[in-house]
């Protein structure tokens, strides 16, 4: 009788909406743009089928909507999905400081603009995949300077060594990284 009556539910609120089926066997949920937000939302948020919370997502265009399904979905494509449809840094930096999976921090960081925020992605996130995402998009020698100086990955550190700018800064790096691959880097950089 639930399935029955959740049924119902979705087929009241895809009133507008109607499905395509195509050459290869394939059917796919159409919404029409004229439906609401919160319709939409409550689909995102609510319907037990993760292809239709997809579609739902991808109508989406409220930040707060967006930001409520990364941080209550538990399916990881659909959270990829929202986070890709975020735009304020800071709906971003709580996903990046709050979500386990370490691909939909990736896109959360890809998308980041501030310094601060890409510093604090570096110092604070325990992937370093998601570190080196935040590192290409440093710009400030004193920020990748820290990383190089903080880092435990050695991977980190090098993409943080390539970026660096000034002289006094590589001559630091290699005088005292405990890696050799790392100086090795920093003593390429400053023949350039």
């Amino acid at each position: 009788m639930k399935r029955i009556i959740a049924f119902l539910l979705i087929i009241v609120s895809l009133t507008s909406c109607f499905t395509a089926k195509y050459e290869d066997g394939k059917t796919q949920i159409v919404v029409n743009v004229g439906d609401s937000e919160s319709t939409l939302s409550n689909m995102a948020l609510n319907d037990k089928d993760s292809e239709v919370r997809k579609v739902a997502v991808s109508k989406l265009n409220l930040e707060s909507s967006l930001l409520s399904v990364v941080l209550n979905d538990e399916d990881s494509e659909v959270r990829k999905l929202a986070v890709s449809k975020l735009n304020l840094e800071s709906s971003l930096l709580s996903v990046v400081l709050n979500d386990e999976d370490s691909e939909v921090r990736k896109i959360a960081v890809s998308k980041l603009n501030l310094e601060s925020s890409l510093l604090s992605v570096v110092l604070n996130d325990q992937d370093s995949e998601v570190r080196k995402v935040a590192v290409s998009k440093l710009n400030l020698e004193s920020s990748l300077l820290s990383v190089v100086q903080n880092d435990k990955d050695t991977e980190v550190r090098k993409l943080a060594v390539s970026k660096l700018n000034l002289e006094s800064s590589l001559l630091s790096v290699v005088q005292n990284d405990k890696d050799s691959e790392v100086r090795k880097l920093a003593a390429k950089c400053l023949k350039k």
